[in-house]
Formats: structure tokens, C-alpha cells, sequence
């Protein structure tokens, strides 16, 4: 997801005046002399630094962003600089432990203009703006009651995680942020289709969203990283804390404990969705404001757990009736009817219903009893869907984006589907290496031999400039654009003469 992409520089009378090669030295290493597009790394000290060569056109393109941020755009950047201060320490820190390079720090400004509660219209979130099916894929729990890509740490993490991922995939970092865009996938294709072995390689074959995304990110940072330094930021001290709970526990029972006002455990802690860590046993994040820390873990460990009613799920077995079942939870046939909406008495082997249950949490952790029931289950083998009323399997085939036909075949379904059923869906995984057990492992070595990196192949054509002609029905004729044209032909404005020679580079594509 991009946010911070709202201009479009094109003036190129104005170059000449703001072309400053140390305003980009902020950021990366330039080569000064106009050269080949061109990218190199090395590593130091176990990270990958970024060291770039462009060719003159790129350098141009990024200081006229960075004269941008540095003038009309500046109160906006400061304003996102500002709101992520309080983030960058943390981000450094779990950054450096996996190797990524400082400037990719900054990536939530152009994500989420460091907004950690940023929610895109297509679902991305967070400061990392992680789509839910990729969160979950780099271990980040999402469901009813909790959205760890609102987790600053945990989140990060799974950013770190999944940026050395395309990295490896590419061994490019600018290929990489690319991606990071929109998806590993687009670039791959767009590298096999034209060739090309960077960005700049297949930047105009990309969406305006993608093309402007690693010269926004990259002018934007070199101005971030300049503001920091006049400011002699702390890059190293985190101002709040974070302690590990893995018994249920309320902000609520926090407050109560510290005196901090829930209103500020709520802002801090986003990713609880109501206020409370899950009703399990799983180990989980709560921000605190600094100096805290201590106190709260003392504490916790002095109180006690209390039970709290709770519904869990059962699944129906042959010979099962709602009256087995409910004297076997120690309830009533009405109250299952109630809790399950049920209107008969009729129920179905290897349906799922709701039973009375209860879970163990800390003091003022919830008045309500807890419904314990999830209707998607993300595991690393696959998906466990529980069916509505209403649903049909070509809903459920369409929704996953699989056929009816494997539905009925991992489900061994012959006839009609129920409500409250549980059915599986399973999603192809290639690779058994997982480095956490929340993590759905990704093929990395599979996706890296898919890259068919080379230098692109050119064809030069030469058109003579006839009566009638533009720049416009030349760029038409010959599918390509007038900035292209007056970039191969230095050309400073949109003016050409009879007789003219103009040079058209085409691009040979991979099919022919």
C-alpha cells in the first residue's frame, strides 16, 4: 500500500537548479559520473548495505522528490517523521538482529505515513500494511480478538522476515521493495517478459504506484534521515515497554494495577480488539508506558486466575443427541438449542456446537461469557471453514478461490453441506521448513529459480521527422511514451523540426 505518493514531478527546466548529488548521499552511495543503470551490494558486518549507481535521468528524477520533501512536501514528511519517532528504535533493533538495511527503517512512512492503525481499502493494516493472508503467513495471529499487525514488535518481525524474503528471491534490494509493493510475483513476470536485472531495468512496465514507489521512498528517506541527524535523534533507546503475558489479561486489570489510564493502554496496545489478550494459552504483547514493566509482571504474578464461563466447540459424533450432549456438559437441551440457534432437535455427524465451557484469566477480565468459536481456522496445513446458513459450495470454492470439486474431494462430501460444519481446505505448501510454528513456511529457493534475470534487449529505430508530426502521434505510433522520446533524445522541450532525426528505443520482449 502507498500513501505517500502525491505528486508528480515533470518541470525539467528547473533540473539544472535543484541537482544536489550530496542530498542523495544522505541516503545511499552514488556513483557521480552518469553510468549505466546499475545496482551492487555488499555485506557488512552481517547486514546488506545498499550502494546504488543510476544513470543521470534517475538521479534527476529523485532530487527533484527530495526538493519536494524538502519544500512544499516538508510539513507533511515532518508531521509523519513525528508520529513514528516514538517506533524507530524498536524497528532498528529488530532490524539489525536480521541483517536489514537501515533506510528500509523508514518504509512506514511511505506504507503508512508511520499510522499504526492505517487500514487500506483492500484490508492492508498497520504500519507494515500486511494483507491479512500474507500477516498470517509470517506467523501474525488475526482473528476476533486479536490483530497482531496492529503489533508493533510482531509485526516487525514478520516485515523483517518477508522483506530478507524477497531479498533473497532477487538478491536486489530495490527489487525487493518493489515487490514489497506489488507482490513478488508482477516482478518476476515483468523481468521474464523484458528482461532486466534491477528496478530501473522495468520501472516503466509497472503500475504508476510501483514506478513512483522506490524514488518516493528513496528521496523521502534521504530528507527523514537529514531532519533526524539536525536533531541528533536517539536511534537506540525504546521510551516504553513490553511485557509478555501468557494468562489471559485485560487492559482493564493493567490499569487497575499501574494507574495508567486505560484510555493510553488502549492507544498503545491497537492490536487488542477488545481490550484483552486471546482466552488462551498463548503467549502475548502488552504495551506499557516506560518504567512499568516491573511493577506489572510482580504484580501478575502475585494475582490469581479466576474461571470464566465460556462456549467451546464440539463436534458431533455418531450417535450423538442433544440430550447426550447436554448431559454431558452439564447443561439443558434448551440451552444448547439457545446458544446454537437451533429450532428442532435434529443434528448432524460432524457438525460443530457450541458447549458450555469456562477458561481461567486474571481478575476483571471480562462479565460476559466467552465465546471461545472461531468460523476460519488458519493453520499451516490449510484452512478449517465453519459453514453458515446460507452457504453453498460454490460460495465457499469462490470465497478460497478453489474448485467445488476439491472441496467435495478433501471433505469426502457426497450431498449437501450444513450449517455449523467444518470443512477443510487445503493450500499447497512446498516447502516442510518452518521457522516458527505460526509461520506457514514459503518456498523461497522455488520462487528465486523462477527469475530469469538478464540485460534487456534494445532495438534502436530512427524516425525522420515529417510534416505534421508531434511528439504525441510519434510517442502513439511506435507504443511509447513522450517523457521516453525526450529522455533518448535530450530533449528539453516538446519541439521538433522537419527533417529531425528522432531515436526510439523498443524493448525486445521475451516472446520475440
Amino acid at each position: 500500500m502507498l500513501f505517500l505518493i502525491n505528486f508528480d514531478v515533470r518541470s525539467e527546466d528547473k533540473l539544472d537548479e535543484i541537482l544536489n548529488p550530496e542530498d542523495i548521499g544522505v541516503i545511499i552511495s552514488i556513483a557521480i559520473d552518469a553510468s549505466d543503470v546499475t545496482l551492487s551490494f555488499k555485506k557488512t558486518r552481517g547486514k546488506v548495505n545498499i550502494s546504488l549507481k543510476m544513470d543521470f535521468t534517475q538521479k534527476a528524477d529523485i532530487n527533484e522528490r527530495i526538493h519536494f520533501f524538502k519544500n512544499r512536501g516538508f510539513k507533511q514528511l515532518k508531521s509523519y517523521v513525528d508520529r513514528g519517532k516514538p517506533y524507530i528504535p524498536l524497528i532498528k533493533k529488530i532490524f539489525d538482529k536480521h541483517g536489514i538495511p537501515d533506510e528500509l527503517i523508514f518504509l512506514p512512512i511511505i506504507e503508512s505515513r508511520f499510522n499504526i492503525r492505517a487500514k487500506s481499502p483492500a484490508g492492508a493494516a498497520g504500519l507494515w500494511q500486511f494483507m491479512p493472508q500474507t500477516g498470517r503467513m509470517y506467523g501474525l495471529r488475526i482473528n476476533k480478538w486479536i490483530d497482531e499487525r496492529y503489533d508493533l514488535e510482531k509485526s516487525t518481525t514478520a516485515a523483517a522476515f518477508y522483506l530478507k524474503d524477497l531479498y533473497h528471491i532477487f538478491d536486489d534490494w530495490m527489487l525487493a521493495l518493489a515487490s514489497y509493493n506489488t507482490g513478488e510475483g508482477i516482478i518476476i513476470r515483468k523481468i521474464n517478459k523484458y528482461g532486466g536485472v534491477n528496478f530501473w531495468d522495468i520501472d516503466e512496465y509497472l503500475s504508476w504506484e510501483t514506478r513512483n514507489y522506490i524514488p518516493n521512498f528513496l528521496a523521502a528517506v534521504a530528507v527523514v534521515k537529514e531532519i533526524l541527524k539536525k536533531e541528533h535523534f536517539d536511534y537506540e533507546t525504546v521510551h516504553f515497554d513490553i511485557i509478555k503475558v501468557k494468562n489471559p489479561v485485560s487492559l482493564i486489570y493493567i490499569s487497575e494495577l499501574t494507574g495508567i489510564p486505560l484510555s493510553v493502554l488502549k492507544k498503545m496496545n491497537p492490536h487488542l480488539k477488545k481490550g484483552i489478550t486471546p482466552p488462551d494459552s498463548g503467549e502475548y504483547n502488552i504495551y506499557i508506558p516506560e518504567g512499568y514493566k516491573e511493577t506489572v509482571e510482580v504484580a501478575l504474578e502475585k494475582s490469581p486466575l479466576i474461571k470464566y464461563r465460556a462456549l467451546k466447540e464440539y463436534t458431533v459424533r455418531s450417535g450423538d443427541s442433544l440430550y447426550k450432549i447436554a448431559k454431558k456438559f452439564g447443561t439443558s437441551v434448551s440451552y444448547l438449542r439457545k446458544i446454537n440457534n437451533l429450532n428442532g432437535g435434529i443434528i448432524v455427524k460432524g457438525t460443530v456446537l457450541k458447549v458450555p465451557s469456562y477458561i481461567t484469566a486474571y481478575p476483571d477480565y471480562t462479565d460476559k461469557v466467552l465465546d471461545l468459536s472461531e468460523d476460519i481456522i488458519y493453520t499451516p496445513r490449510g484452512i478449517i471453514y465453519k459453514v453458515k446458513k446460507g452457504d453453498t459450495l460454490s460460495k465457499i470454492a469462490k470465497k478460497f478461490r478453489v474448485s467445488v470439486r476439491s472441496i467435495k474431494k478433501w471433505n469426502n462430501i457426497d450431498g449437501y453441506i450444513y450449517p455449523n460444519q467444518r470443512i477443510i481446505i487445503y493450500k499447497k505448501i512446498r516447502s516442510i521448513k518452518v521457522r516458527d510454528p505460526h509461520i506457514v513456511p514459503r518456498n523461497v529457493a522455488y520462487l528465486k529459480k523462477k527469475v530469469k534475470k538478464r540485460k534487456p534487449t534494445l532495438k534502436y529505430i530512427y524516425h525522420k521527422v515529417k510534416p505534421g508530426d508531434t511528439l504525441i502521434k510519434i510517442a502513439k505510433k511506435y507504443g511509447v511514451t513522450v517523457s521516453q522520446i525526450k529522455k533518448w533524445n535530450k530533449l528539453s522541450s516538446n519541439i521538433i523540426v522537419v527533417g529531425q532525426k528522432i531515436t526510439i528505443i523498443k524493448r525486445v520482449g521475451a516472446d520475440g
